[in-house]
């Protein structure tokens, strides 16, 4: 392939912002948010208008991959409702003991209705402490509304405290005393209702409010739950269904708002085998923050791209940058050692170094940014950034980030982190992009792990985590990659020729054997 000329990727040099004065953001928007208010708000990409299909309750389960901005889409709603139509509440599901809220006790027999009934008290806590804060709100039976909620604040129930309050009484019953007056207290015969029985009074409070604003109560959080681990899922998958239950319920009345969960879509793919209406919440109320760019005709025009180019502009307060105009048409790939040189279009190969998220792709851009503000380098002289500025940026990127990214993928891992360590450092230690399941395992039993078992099972995390892929070959046709981040049904294939990704050989200075 044959270098492009500059002049297609780039406009008129005196007409652009510096490259240096770019912003891309932190990796955490919560960080961003906090650091950097202003231009966390102005540099937020509405595509698709996901905020207004959130906020009017036409969505209420976003979906989608760690780093693909479903975070920043929940901390973006908290930070702008200001002068809005709209009050949002996020809440950090991180928090919650998960795994213990089956074992709560709400005065049923033990099972999934329990659980579901478990959640649906937690949501409806959280979302009437979000009416409460709507001044303009008027609630039914005020006066009684505010006595419970008032005792389900002395119990911890409210508020972030709520999940060190279920982890202390997840083995009792669960009483609420009932203020001897109001509706309750004329209509109950005990002094003292559990939480099953105290549901149809928050859910008739929270669906009977009547507001001039919209109420959003959204539950962040769930991507810190490990990819594989089987054992929150009989809590998660009541938690969507309590979800679905109560959105349905708040429609049914037309009420003022709705409950959003932000879930990693292979968590939902993976708890939808025991929701018997999971396509139904799916083609209704989903929205998909699905980033990917494949080669095809979007190229530079694709949402990924759009998001980038829209947060580098609106930070700077100015209508447009084209990212890739500063970069040259094609990168230079080998040829350094006396073989003959490839040329790759610059927006594939940066594509090749992330697993086509949001993050990855901004922290990308970042590295660079970083490079070229050290002025380490000098200027090509051509408009463009030069080979040595995006390579050091490259290098930095695979080793402060995309290392950690991956790492990162192996909290809570079931199986210790000696274990998770040294599935890291068998990959690293083979020193070769592509390899099969034998070249791995031999390289495990070095680090002194030898059962096939714990092959498999790292092999397979590394691959949902985007730090390997499948090297898929066809009869008589190109063999072709297949990445986790890329396809939603995608597995690893153990048998066949694995790949690790562009960044890791960055990284770990391994040599491409593609």
């Amino acid at each position: 392939m044959r270098p492009g000329t500059d002049e297609q990727h780039r406009g008129p040099a005196n007409e652009r912002p510096l490259y240096a004065s770019l912003y891309f953001g932190k990796s955490d928007s919560r960080n961003e948010l906090n650091d950097e208010r202003g231009d966390f708000i102005r540099s937020f990409v509405n595509l698709r208008d996901v905020v207004g299909h959130v906020v009017s309750g036409q969505r209420t389960l976003v979906l989608g991959p760690k780093g693909t901005g479903k975070s920043a889409l929940a901390w973006y709603l908290d930070a702008s409702q200001l002068g809005t139509a709209y009050l949002a509440s996020v809440r950090d599901a991180s928090y919650l003991p998960l795994a213990e809220i089956p074992r709560l006790q709400t005065g049923q027999p033990q099972g999934p209705e329990r659980t579901v009934a478990a959640w649906k008290f937690i949501l409806l806590c959280n979302y009437l402490e979000l009416l409460l804060k709507d001044q303009s709100c008027h609630l039914k039976n005020r006066s009684e509304v505010d006595r419970v909620t008032k005792l389900l604040r002395q119990y911890g129930f409210m508020g972030d405290a709520s999940g060190r309050a279920i982890l202390n009484i997840s083995t009792t019953t669960v009483t609420i005393p009932i203020p001897k007056l109001g509706n309750v207290y004329q209509r109950e015969s005990s002094p003292n209702l559990n939480i099953y029985s105290l549901l149809p009074y928050l859910e008739d409070w929270a669906t009977n409010a009547r507001s001039g604003n919209r109420h959003v109560l959204l539950l962040d959080g769930l991507d810190s739950i490990f990819l594989n681990d089987s054992k929150y899922d009989e809590s998660l998958a009541s938690l969507v269904q309590a979800a679905y239950s109560l959105n349905q319920r708040l429609a049914d009345i037309g009420a003022t708002g709705s409950v959003v969960l932000l879930l990693r879509n292979d968590v939902f793919n993976r708890v939808a085998l025991t929701l018997p209406d999971s396509q139904k919440m799916r083609d209704d109320f989903a929205v998909e923050l699905d980033w990917r760019v494949l080669s095809g005709a979007a190229g530079s025009n694709a949402p990924l791209l759009q998001l980038v180019n829209g947060k580098a502009a609106r930070a700077l307060g100015i209508e447009r940058v084209n990212v890739l105009s500063y970069f040259p048409k094609n990168v230079q790939l080998g040829g350094t050692r006396g073989g003959e040189p490839r040329f790759m279009d610059s927006l594939q190969y940066l594509l090749n170094l992330t697993r086509h998220t949001p993050r990855d792709l901004l922290r990308l851009f970042e590295e660079i940014r970083k490079v070229e503000e050290s002025g380490m380098f000098p200027p090509s002289g051509k408009g463009v950034l030069s080979k040595e500025t995006i390579r050091e940026g490259v290098l930095q990127y695979a080793t402060k980030y995309f290392v950690g990214a991956i790492e990162n993928e192996f909290a809570g891992y079931e199986f210790g982190a000696q274990e998770s360590q040294s599935g890291m450092r068998a990959l690293k230690s083979m020193n070769r992009q592509l390899f099969d399941r034998a070249q791995y395992a031999k390289s495990l039993a070095q680090q002194g792990v030898e059962d096939p078992a714990v092959a498999d099972r790292l092999l397979r995390l590394l691959f949902f985590a985007g730090a390997i892929g499948n090297s898929v070959e066809r009869r008589n046709r190109p063999s072709y990659l297949q990445f986790y981040h890329r396809r939603d049904d995608a597995d690893v294939y153990t048998r066949g020729r694995m790949v690790l990704h562009n960044a890791l050989c960055h990284a770990w200075n391994i040599p491409f054997d593609l």
